[in-house]
């Protein structure tokens, strides 16, 4: 187990989301010295893109660099929770597609484009912070980000660390990947004043994407991302990740998916599920 301490020598925190950053991260927020946003349009929806123009310019730290890259829309097209898992993120499935703007082509590229405009960023970090493989709750964008920053880790010489959150949703892929994390910092505590104050400017300009009941834990963590598979022992095990807190109605809308939608997704996570064995 590393010192605490070290995570926060020289750290970058890349995260895709406007308000990613505070969910999943937001104990180390004031210590950063550079916060990087992936995406700001979202396709079809001017009041997220204007929005979250808003939510930048009265964003707290001058620390931050908004890079406003348009989302892909690939939302929840992967499988869950048996899915394809691919050198630039996850698996798109065009049968799954729940969102208007939904383009597997642009989610691919972005993995090249990203890394392209991440190595300048980064170069001079000791330490980097990014979404993890399983995507916390499940986000096929965050994983993406995931793939691309840990693509630069040896070149660019940081050492990559991931959110110790997890969700039912991404429970499956995160047992598949803990074997490339040791074991988690010391917990960090989280000042719930400050995440709310960002939280605020997020709704005040609707661009929260989280339940308005969302309550911070007391504490965080952060694993450390190793390119090999680590023996046991020495890799972090399911315990060492907390489980997220979400309203009892959190999918509450997947009801409402058209049902041939689901019967695709379950044959497409059990044939999955076969490959990934």
């Amino acid at each position: 187990m590393m010192d605490g301490d070290d995570i926060l020598d020289g750290l970058a925190i890349v995260m895709a989301h406007p308000d990613d950053e505070v969910l999943w991260a937001s104990s180390a927020l004031k210590a950063a010295g550079k916060i990087i946003l992936v995406y700001g349009e979202w396709p079809g929806a001017a009041t997220i893109t204007e929005g979250r123009r808003e939510a930048m310019a009265a964003f707290p730290l001058p620390t931050l660099d908004w890079l406003a890259m348009p989302e892909t829309g690939v939302f929840d097209s992967a499988s869950w929770p048996e899915v394809r898992e691919t050198d630039y993120g996850l698996y798109p499935h065009r049968s799954l597609r729940i969102l208007d703007h939904f383009n597997p082509d642009q989610y691919r590229a972005q993995f090249g484009k990203l890394r392209e405009v991440l190595r300048p960023r980064l170069a001079g970090f000791r330490n980097v912070i990014a979404h993890g493989p399983w995507g916390e709750y499940g986000h096929e964008e965050h994983v993406l980000v995931f793939r691309a920053v840990a693509s630069l880790a040896a070149e660019v010489g940081f050492r990559l660390w991931v959110p110790a959150y997890v969700g039912p949703k991404s429970e499956a892929l995160m047992l598949r990947n803990l074997k490339y994390f040791g074991k988690p910092t010391p917990p960090m505590p989280i000042d719930a004043g400050f995440a709310e104050e960002i939280a605020r400017i997020y709704k005040r300009t609707q661009t929260w994407t989280w339940s308005d009941s969302y309550v911070w834990p007391a504490s965080e963590h952060f694993l450390p991302w190793v390119a090999e598979a680590l023996p046991d022992g020495q890799r972090a095990t399911p315990a060492d990740v907390q489980r997220i807190v979400l309203p009892a109605d959190s999918d509450a809308w997947r009801k409402h998916l058209p049902k041939r939608r689901e019967l695709a997704r379950k044959l497409l996570s059990w044939l999955n599920a076969r490959r990934a064995r």
